[in-house]
Formats: structure tokens, sequence, C-alpha cells
């Protein structure tokens, strides 16, 4: 006879055990034992197990339900119930006594154990008596397994299951644990308890004492904490924080966690589906309201009612997008990655708003206040831009994000307006400096384009050469190795008012070299610079030149 029920009473080392019913079964042999968190871990269980419960994978079902269940687990001739209470559960006592009149009924012993006494110090105490070292090992490792898979696959009803993984890791492994994002911010945490976090460049390696797949670290606190870096399957990178406050973190603890990954990783990934399949459908409804394809009054208000926006309301669009300043995205999922980052960012900062993916921008339709001034407006916007950026520059240094801005419109039929006004904007930035008083800006409204508005129209390079003054096509159609040196200068001159000490300082050049420069471009253009009209129209025509340049890299 191998290891029993009755033998497991008599253990000193789980004292308070209290026998409830089903004496006459105690002498049954426990085969294996398991932790039902969720219902389906009967499609586990084999047969001879000794089964732990808090009842909690049951707390919302009734007791009609939770007695067919019963009968099924009867099914597997288990060996024996180990319950405890202090979970809040509906309905707990009527099925802890339906669990008495079932143990009465086939002699299975079921057992009550303190609240204080954690799952996994009896499952382990088992496994030792029961199979040697390694045999333990790989049976808790498919027992955690069985009940992540089992608690994924009834999922469906849940509506945190994400939290639910982590509450079932928590009570496994008995210290506070929780999923962080790549930005550092919590996003769900067993029994919500969240704890402060915070990776440290002194986390150290650590070696978790069985095979995985993912990188392990360890800090040093008010409290030791283990961190598990892992890259979800939706290409997402989080932090797996437990937080040893309550109990020592040990190798069969790993073995949990390496399940709680699995399990966390097919959460995601359905989720991932879902989303997609929502965004996809979001985004045709978007993509025909900024477009202006909306034909009927009755789809206006069934694509106002499906994205839960007011039909009636103020609304403003922003299109956003990054640069990477280090060097040139040639790669197309690369440019993709990195309006992940961005997106994330956005959802983050402008909670609520509507964003559109449009190739290599997002469109954000942000509801508008129309008591606030112009000047409030911009002084939001960039606040709201620059906490944008600073999330996407922890994530790469190198990225700059630009936005262009469109007017308030009243009523989502009037999107279009504003989306054409916020993508020539955002076409804008690329050249901001030369407009802008403030130089190189990377955020722009279309109100602020001024003359420029009109030249937004033309999207024909010989049109819109006809606006570049005579003198200044001579200057670029001027085939020597110093004309780009020579445009530069002219366009930090005329930045400057015509400073010349300013213009080489800003140039990195001796005064005398700008000075010759300045005489070189007045020589081959024939431009007057004491003439006030002619110096506007070639600085209106240096941004244009920009424009033609845009418009044929396109």
């Amino acid at each position: 006879m191998g290891f029993t029920v009755a033998e497991l009473l008599r253990t000193e080392n789980l004292a308070k055990m209290k026998l409830l019913c089903g004496k006459k079964g105690i002498q049954k042999e426990i085969k294996g034992v398991t932790i039902i968190e969720a219902p389906d871990i009967v499609k586990f269980i084999n047969g001879g197990e000794l089964l732990l419960t808090g009842l909690y994978a049951f707390k919302y079902c009734s007791t009609a339900e939770f007695a067919e269940y019963i009968e099924e687990i009867q099914k597997k001739q288990i060996s024996g119930l180990i319950i405890k209470r202090g979970r809040k559960v509906e309905e707990a006592e009527k099925k802890i006594g339906l669990l008495q009149e079932f143990a009465d009924r086939y002699d299975i012993p079921l057992v009550e154990v303190p609240f204080e006494i954690s799952f996994q110090k009896i499952m382990c105490f088992v496994m030792e008596n029961i199979f040697n070292e390694e045999v333990t090992k790989l049976k808790y490792f498919k027992t955690t397994h069985d009940n992540f898979t089992a608690l994924s696959l009834s999922q469906g009803h849940k509506k945190n299951p994400v939290g639910d993984i982590l509450d079932m890791l928590n009570k496994l492994i008995r210290n506070p644990v929780a999923l962080y994002n790549q930005n550092m911010t919590c996003y769900a945490a067993a029994n919500d308890q969240i704890i402060d976090f915070q990776l440290s460049e002194d986390a150290k390696e650590y070696d978790p004492g069985t095979i995985t797949n993912y990188r392990y670290m360890r800090q040093e606190g008010e409290n030791v904490q283990y961190i598990v870096q892992i890259r979800l399957n939706v290409g997402v990178q989080m932090y797996l924080v437990i937080t040893e406050r309550d109990s020592i973190f040990n190798m069969m603890d790993c073995i949990a966690v390496e399940n709680a990954i699995v399990a966390l990783q097919y959460e995601f990934s359905r989720k991932f589906a879902v989303s997609e399949l929502e965004k996809k459908y979001q985004n045709d409804i978007l993509n025909n309201l900024l477009n202006g394809k909306v034909t009927s009054s009755g789809e206006l208000k069934k694509s106002t009612a499906l994205l839960g926006m007011d039909p009636d309301g103020f609304y403003r669009i922003i299109v956003f997008g990054v640069a990477n300043e280090g060097r040139k995205q040639k790669n197309i999922n690369e440019k993709l990655y990195h309006l992940n980052y961005l997106e994330e960012a956005v959802k983050q900062h402008m909670t609520g708003a509507k964003i559109h993916r449009d190739m290599e921008k997002l469109v954000v339709i942000m509801t508008a206040d129309p008591d606030q001034t112009q000047v409030e407006c911009r002084k939001e916007l960039k606040e709201i831009r620059n906490l944008i950026q600073d999330a996407v520059t922890r994530q790469n240094k190198k990225l700059k994000v630009k936005a262009g801005v469109g007017k308030m419109v009243e009523g989502i039929i009037h999107l279009q307006e504003s989306y054409k006004e916020a993508d020539d904007a955002f076409s804008f930035i690329d050249i901001a400096g030369d407009i802008s008083e403030e130089g190189t800006s990377y955020l722009m409204m279309f109100s602020d384009l001024g003359i420029f508005k009109l030249l937004c129209q033309l999207n024909d390079p010989a049109l819109l050469l006809e606006y570049v003054p005579e003198s200044l096509q001579k200057l670029y159609n001027y085939k020597k190795p110093q004309q780009e040196d020579l445009v530069a200068t002219l366009k930090t001159y005329l930045n400057y008012n015509q400073n010349l000490s300013k213009t080489a300082q800003d140039l990195y050049v001796h005064y005398k070299t700008a000075a010759y420069r300045i005489e070189k471009i007045a020589k081959i253009t024939g431009m007057d610079f004491n003439n006030a009209n002619e110096m506007l129209a070639v600085r209106i025509g240096l941004v244009v030149y920009k424009m033609i340049e845009d418009y044929n890299k396109k």
C-alpha cells in the first residue's frame, strides 16, 4: 500500500487538519495531488488524486451546477478532498454541505485545513511521499500546467483573465505577483495588490534552477524582487514581478511561474486576435468617416453608435508619426514596430480618443472644447505631445514624435475637414523650422501655416515652382559643390534677420566665411537683401522648394 489519506492526517508538519466526513475512506491510496482552480481541471484528472480547493473556482456557479460538477469528479475515483474557507464564494456553506453529502455517500475523506496553510506546501509534502525528487518536480510541473491550462480554457466568461492567472500564481507561490509593461506601468496584479516596482540598474541575473526560455533577474530593496522578462506572442515585452514578502522564493515556485507565463502568452494571443478584429472593424468605420465615405444619415448614426461617439459633438483631428533621427528607416517592419510604441503612448496619454492607423501614421480623433482658446489648445496639445515623446523615448531615444493638428469641427460628419488640415500640417513638420518662430518644431497646427494653407492645395511641383522667385531658382540651379552650403547659409541668414555674426555662430564658421557666402549668393542670384518684399518672397520660396522636394520623394 502506498501513501494514504490516513498517513497524511497523522503528519505533524500539517497540523490542524480536520476530517469533516468520509472516515471510511481514509485508507485510500493517494496516487496524485492537484488544486482545483478551474472547473475544467476535471478533464485532466487521471484517477486516485487528492484534490485541494478553496471553492474559488466555483465562486459564481449555482448550487445545482456545483452538484453536477461533484458527480463528474466522482467518475474519476478520487482519493480525497481538502478544502479551506476564507475566500468570498457565493453560497459557500451550501456548497460545502453538498461536498459533505457527496463524501459520506461515496466514502471520500473530506478534510478541512486552516486558511493560512498553503496548498503548495500540502502538494509538495504529498508528492515527496509518493514520488522521488525528480518525479516530484515533473508531477508538480504537470499539476500546475494542467491547472493553468484549465483556467485558460474556462476564461470565456471571466472579466479579468490576466488577473485570474496572477491570482492563481499568487496562491501557488504565496507572494505578491504583478505584471508590468515595457513602460514599467502595472498592467495587472494578483488580488489588485500593486507593489512598488522599478527595474534597478543593479538587478542581477538569476538562475531559476530549471530549464527556461525566459530571463530571470533578482534585485534587493525593502523586499527582494524576482523579475522575469518575457516577450509575449504578440511582440509585447513585459515583466512578471514576484516580491519575496511572505515566503522564500524557490525552484518549485519557478516551475509555477513557467506555467503561468505560458497561460499569459495564450491569453494575450487570444486578446490580441480579438482586438485585431475589433480594430479592423473600427478602422474601417473610422476610415469611412475621415475620408467622407459615409453616404447616408442611417449609416452615420450606426457608425457613431458602434464607436460610442456623439454625432453632434465637437472634435479635432491630430495626425501623429515618428521619425528616427539616428538613421533612415528603410525596413517597413521597423517602422511599424516604432509605430506600436507611439500607439501605446497615445493610448496612455489620450484616454478615450479614437485611433486610426493609416500606414505609417496614427490619426487620432479627440473630443474638443468649444470654449477653449487657440492659445489654450496649443498649450494643451504641446504638453500631450511632450508626454507622448517621453514615453516613446523610454523605448528608443532616437525616435521623435511629430504631430499635425486640424481645426475643431462640430459634428462627426465634418471630421473629413479637420483630417485634411491635420494631414497637411503634418506634412509641414519637416519644414516647420523655416516658418516657425521657435525654430525646429514637432507640432504644427494648420491654423499657423498662414499663406502656406493655400499652397497645400497644390500638388503639382511645376505649379509650386511658380511661387519661387527667379533669383532663388538661380541659386538652386547653381551646379557647384558649394551650392548646399550657400542654400544653408541663406536660410540661416534670413532666420537671423540678416545678422552675420549670429549666422556665423549658428553655422560654426568664421564671420568672414559667412560674409563671403552672402556676397557669393548676391553675385549668383542678383538678390537685393535691402528689398524687404524680395526677401519675403525668397523666404516663401525656400519653403516651397522644400515642399517640391517632399512631393518628388513620394
